[in-house]
């Protein structure tokens, strides 16, 4: 069996962490932002695997996408499966500097995780951006429909895989898992 490396971005995510990463071929890790508390006075941060990584930027795409650039520098994070939520800021910036950066010709393969709440229908510019970007890129990408009833099979699925080139039969075994894009990515062996 192969260990997969899944890296969970963003407040949606969490939620499905301990769920992916209860497998022992799974190494899960979780990178969420915290909003600066102004009653208690706490400075806004990033938090990988409860790490805390200061965070003094603008809460935009770009600020975000900077900050992510440092962080990367210091825990050196490998990443086989990306899970998000598209419509989060943080994953968007994830992806944004994962597709930017120039060292990466194996990009991980990405389960969105279908957006939830009126927050969604509020997104739908940044997320057509989003994709156009990881289309260019070729990177392999399924939406998890109904994220909790399917994602635990999902994830079940993805510890019995061999090789990363096997996931597209996934596609037709899972309901409520669809395929988006990136047929034509390289995909880790």
């Amino acid at each position: 069996m192969l260990l997969k490396s899944i890296l969970f971005v963003g407040d949606h995510a969490q939620k499905y962490c301990e769920l992916g990463s209860s497998n022992e071929n799974c190494k899960g890790q979780l990178l969420t932002y915290q909003r600066e508390n102004i009653i208690t006075g706490e400075k806004a941060k990033l938090i990988f695997n409860q790490q805390d990584f200061p965070f003094a930027g603008a809460y935009s795409l770009l600020g975000l996408c900077k900050e992510i650039v440092l962080i990367k520098e210091a825990w050196k994070g490998k990443c086989d499966i990306l899970i998000g939520d598209p419509t989060e800021l943080l994953f968007q910036a994830y992806v944004t500097e994962l597709v930017e950066a120039s060292e990466l010709n194996v990009l991980p393969i990405v389960f969105f995780l279908y957006p939830v709440g009126m927050n969604s229908l509020d997104t739908r510019r940044e997320i057509s951006a989003l994709i156009l970007k990881m289309k260019l890129k070729n990177m392999l990408t399924y939406v998890v429909r109904n994220p909790m009833d399917t994602f635990v099979e999902v994830m079940n699925e993805v510890n019995q895989l061999a090789s990363f080139t096997s996931i597209t039969q996934l596609e037709s075994s899972i309901e409520n898992l669809d395929y988006l894009f990136g047929h034509d990515a390289e995909i880790l062996i």
